[in-house]
This record gives structure tokens, C-alpha cells and sequence, in this order.
């Protein structure tokens, strides 16, 4: 595993010739979002395009995938630019290099995920905790069985793709053997990082609904 952020000439040069997944954490911008973490916000996608443009000297992205999109066509950058304008506009820039935006999520598994998700948080015996973690736990091994589906059987020999979503579940994602996988990590994820360390309301990046 490549990670690529702080290098200004990543060597990816070597992958050229097999399937090459970037990997970008997902971020998003909360209503109540502070100055401070504004700044980190939008300094970080900027950060995450310039990367990108340099890995693409391997081979430009010719699949784009990010969680929770289970739509298509227009309905999907709909959806991507209510979440994340930010993101949606370089979704947007790659779309119109000639890459595909194509739904990662299985619209039921996804659903289930939320919902059993959502209950895991509001819970409070042991007993229906256990009960619920154990069917949250099934639901989160068969979305990720499909994601790693839709990546192994959409991203060819020689092709490159980008995936969006959470650090927690990137970790938790098993790739096929043939993917080369390189970690874009601006330098702002380090301010990121440091921030969640100093605020009360560190976790204010992560998805929410």
C-alpha cells in the first residue's frame, strides 16, 4: 500500500499496468462547522485535487466511486453535491475527463446498514445492544462483500479508480489481491487530525446521516 500527500513526484510508475485504487477520505462541511474547520475543509479538497492530478501520470481515473451513492446518472451528482459540494465539483472535473461515476452501495444493504447503524447509537440494555450489534455486524461484512464487488468487477487491468469514503471503513474493506492501493493524505488531514485532538466538537467531519 502507497501512501501519496507529501510527495510532490509520487512513484506510481510501476503500477502503471495493473488496477490502481486512490483512496481518498471523505470529509464533509457540518451547518454549524467552525471557522477554523472551514479552512481545514475546503484547504483539504483543494490539497486532494492537486494529488489526484498527480497520481493520474499512472493512467487518468476512469472509475469514481464513493459511499453511500447507490443512484445513477444525474440523480447520483444530485445526491454527492447535497452531501458535499465540494467533492461533487471534483467528482464533476474527472466526469468530464472521461471518467464514470457509478453507484458503490447496494441501495437495500445500505438502507439496512443506516437503520441498524442508527439503532446501535440510541440503544441502551446490554441485551438488545448485543443483539443488534450482532445483526449490524452481518449487515456491515455484506455491504462491504459488495463494494469490494463492484470494485473488483468495474476497474480493469491498467485502469485506475477512485474511491470516497470513510477511513474507518476503508480499514475495515478487504481488496481483491490484484489492486494496487494508494492513500491520498494531504498535508491539511494532518491540521485535521490536531484539530480533533484540541475541539470539543472533533468529530463534527464525520458522516452524520
Amino acid at each position: 500500500m502507497a501512501k501519496i500527500g507529501k510527495l510532490d513526484k509520487p512513484d506510481v510508475s510501476s503500477f502503471k499496468n495493473k488496477k490502481k485504487l486512490f483512496f481518498v477520505r471523505n470529509l464533509y462541511l457540518p451547518q454549524n462547522a467552525t471557522d477554523k474547520y472551514k479552512n481545514i475543509f475546503h484547504r483539504y479538497w483543494d490539497e486532494v485535487e492537486e494529488h489526484l492530478e498527480k497520481l493520474e501520470v499512472a493512467g487518468k481515473i476512469s472509475k469514481i466511486f464513493c459511499e453511500s451513492i447507490y443512484m445513477t446518472g444525474e440523480e447520483s451528482l444530485k445526491v454527492l453535491n447535497a452531501m458535499n459540494m465540494r467533492l461533487g465539483q471534483i467528482v464533476k472535473k474527472k466526469i468530464d475527463a472521461g471518467g464514470r461515476f457509478l453507484p458503490l452501495e447496494d441501495k437495500e444493504l445500505f438502507g439496512a446498514y443506516m437503520d441498524w447503524s442508527n439503532c446501535h447509537m440510541i440503544v441502551r440494555t446490554p441485551r438488545v445492544h448485543k443483539a443488534i450489534d450482532k445483526l449490524l455486524n452481518e449487515t456491515v461484512l455484506e455491504r462491504f462483500e459488495h463494494i469490494k464487488s463492484v470494485l473488483s468487477e468495474n476497474i480493469v487491468k491498467g485502469e485506475s479508480g477512485l474511491l470516497i469514503m470513510r477511513e474507518e471503513d476503508r480499514k475495515s474493506l478487504e481488496l481483491p489481491v490484484d489492486f494496487g492501493l494508494f492513500l491520498v493524505t494531504p498535508p491539511a488531514y494532518d491540521d485535521l487530525l490536531q484539530y480533533i485532538r484540541d475541539s470539543e466538537n472533533g468529530k463534527e467531519f464525520w458522516r452524520t446521516g
